[in-house]
């Protein structure tokens, strides 16, 4: 038998289709870069700033900085870093944009890098420092999101240690520079005699860093002209990558905490929308929130359009399951599937049918923000259930009917037996969520429909009676105007 969508939901399967073209329209934003007009014997020299927080969105900066400069053949790309640190997979990315880069590239402290600063800087070929300025305290450290550091035990600690201290001697043994100094800065256990006891981090001011004991740092510069004019560009033309405001965005979306909530709030609302008729306030804050999380991560570089195919893929299915073939079954479950593959591929590395990214270790922080919003999604259903549905709450005498409804009120119980109903044609009265009233035979009757949503007023027909349930299916127009003809 052929199936069509109800009247009462075909609008809520045209926004889910006008929803997936807003996520893809929000997608066409691009960088931009600042500098005057160069000289034709000017050298070219790129500046990527690499301040605050090191996050994923930080990490799409510089490779789309990293990739403007091979494009434009430049001579040298300055990173310009200010920062206390950041995630430890957005530094392994952004480590890993330099170290590849085509263009030579060489890092400028101004005031601090620690911990994920110093990883980046011993990622780059040469290291200049301003006056004033430190680098170090780069041991890695377990943080939950929202909370801050959390404990870890000794054999988990000495773990991510060991694997960051490899990280580090690696990129410093590509580039020249000290691998026993960076290592220092990284592992407590490593000692060198007059420099660093065991059992302490190694931080370095200016001054050190470039002393001839240690020799991380080629020298002590208080501008950008000065280390141009150092690497042996002088009068060059320097272009600074600028964050565009969608960056500037995606640095904050694609944090753990904000992203944890955007998809709670994008899946509730979601939830209580179909929950509920009509299109009202929980559909659009989940359309809303759903909007911005695939916008940040697009933006960050983390997700690219597949995801956001596989989303709308899974939203399609899911609606069909519900609205054209109610329960659970073969649709839903891949519907659903479709759904929390695309989160976790956008929380990811991405793109999704990458080779290499297919089985990224940043995937399990991705499954920890979903298991984070997942929780909050059902906190939050159970809190609105307990405030609107139970007796007492604040709400209940708002969601639920608690007047009588007795006889001298006007109230009156029909004596028509259900039975007698069957074939009979009547008229809804109220909108069939699938159940309802409607009035037939002169009667108002409480009906159920088979499944599918049934607007108010519709003709309506008793197909079937099952002691007090009476189950009716909508009459169709050409239904009528064939018994009419």
């Amino acid at each position: 038998m052929k199936r069509s969508f109800p009247n009462g939901n075909s609008g809520k399967i045209l926004r889910l289709f006008l929803f997936s073209a807003l996520v893809f329209s929000a997608f066409s934003l691009s960088g931009r870069r600042t500098g005057a007009g160069a000289a034709p014997d000017s050298p070219l020299v790129y500046v990527i700033p690499v301040e605050g927080e090191v996050e994923k969105g930080l990490s799409w900066v510089v490779r789309r900085g990293v990739r403007e400069a091979e494009e434009a053949r430049a001579e040298a790309i300055i990173i310009v870093i200010n920062t206390d640190g950041g995630r430890a997979d957005a530094t392994r990315e952004i480590m890993g944009h330099l170290l590849r880069s085509r263009v030579p590239v060489y890092s400028y402290i101004e005031s601090r890098a620690f911990s994920a600063g110093a990883f980046i800087a011993v990622a780059t070929r040469e290291i200049y420092m301003a006056s004033a300025s430190m680098i170090g305290a780069a041991t890695p450290i377990a943080v939950v999101p929202g909370a801050g550091p959390a404990a870890t035990d000794t054999a988990m600690e000495e773990k991510m240690t060991s694997a960051f201290r490899a990280l580090i001697a690696s990129a410093a043994e590509q580039n020249g520079h000290p691998v026993e100094v960076v290592e220092a800065m990284v592992d407590r256990d490593v000692e060198i005699v007059d420099v660093i006891q065991k059992g302490k981090l190694l931080t370095l001011t200016n001054a050190r860093a470039e002393s001839e004991q240690i020799g991380l740092s080629q020298g002590t510069l208080d501008s950008l002209e000065e280390v141009t004019v150092a690497l042996g560009f002088e009068n060059a033309h320097l272009v600074f990558i600028e964050s565009t405001w969608a960056e500037v965005a995606a640095r904050f979306l694609t944090t753990s905490l904000i992203t944890s909530l955007l998809l709670m709030g994008g899946l509730g609302g979601i939830y209580f929308e179909i929950r509920s008729p009509g299109f009202g306030v929980p559909g659009a804050i989940g359309i809303t929130c759903l909007v911005l999380f695939f916008f940040g991560h697009y933006i960050a570089g983390l997700a690219g359009y597949e995801e956001i195919v596989i989303f709308i893929i899974g939203v399609v299915l899911l609606a069909i399951e519900i609205f054209v073939t109610p329960g659970f079954g073969l649709m839903g479950a891949a519907g659903v599937l479709c759904l929390i593959g695309s989160f976790i591929s956008a929380m990811g590395r991405g793109p999704f049918f990458s080779g290499e990214t297919i089985f990224s270790p940043a995937y399990f922080g991705a499954l920890a923000n979903l298991g984070m919003a997942l929780v909050g999604l059902v906190v939050v259903i159970a809190l609105s259930y307990r405030l609107g549905f139970s007796a007492g709450s604040p709400l209940f005498g708002r969601m639920v009917l608690t007047t009588d409804q007795s006889s001298r009120d006007g109230y009156e119980v029909s004596d028509a037996e259900p039975s007698s109903l069957l074939n009979k044609k009547g008229r809804t009265l109220t909108r069939l969520f699938p159940s309802g009233k409607a009035r037939i035979d002169g009667e108002v009757v409480d009906v159920v429909s088979r499944g599918e949503f049934i607007e108010a007023g519709s003709e309506v027909e008793v197909i079937r009676v099952e002691g007090w349930r009476v189950v009716v299916r909508q009459i169709k127009d050409a239904e009528r105007k064939e018994h009419s003809a």
